[in-house]
């Protein structure tokens, strides 16, 4: 009986430890923007005949909001949520049929997924989802693939690596583009 008693205390404790490590990650719940947005190949998403790296030149619309980490402080939910927002690109139908007078709209996609955090990462379930997408005429849905956990850089800075495709007016089509997003707190 004597061990029993031990036994459920030592569980007991267990369950009511407030290991700091089990909620590390709590220092980087709530919202980001995204600061900077660099491909590997400069392109022309604007149609401005000047191509970057620095996508941030090329995409005006960036949201408010391009990242969410919950669970957000003082939430009575405390699921752990990474919710991302990256720019899809609308074509006018001019620049579908590769004309150079046409131009592209950007807004925000959202994608979601689970996480736990180890290693300073938080560690995506889900690293890919298709963005949905139609020209009246056919499926031009796309595969956007994120090939890193989400790293945390300092407190206020979050790094993730993507490949995703957009449509680049100085070639007239389509390319995968490898691009690293920088995250910055966003503080209210």
């Amino acid at each position: 009986m004597k061990s029993y008693v031990i036994i459920l205390l030592a569980l007991f404790l267990v369950a009511c430890s407030d290991d700091p490590l089990d909620k590390e990650f709590e220092q980087y719940t709530g919202r980001y923007t995204i600061v900077s947005y660099k491909s590997d190949i400069a392109v022309d998403l604007n149609n401005d005949k000047s191509s970057s790296n620095e996508l941030t030149d090329e995409i005006t619309s960036f949201s408010f909001v391009d990242l969410e980490v919950r669970p957000l402080e003082n939430s009575t939910n405390s699921a752990q949520l990474l919710s991302f927002f990256f720019p899809k690109t609308w074509l006018s139908s001019d620049a579908e049929a590769g004309g150079s007078e046409g131009w592209a709209n950007h807004i925000s996609y959202g994608f979601w997924t689970t996480y736990h955090y180890e290693n300073n990462s938080f560690v995506l379930k889900d690293k890919s989802y298709l963005e949905q997408g139609s020209n009246g005429r056919e499926d031009v849905s796309r595969t956007v693939t994120i090939n890193s956990d989400l790293e945390v850089v300092d407190p206020d800075h979050l790094k993730l690596l993507i490949s995703k495709e957009y449509y680049d007016f100085k070639t007239g089509s389509w390319i995968m583009l490898d691009i690293e997003i920088v995250y910055e707190r966003m503080v209210f």
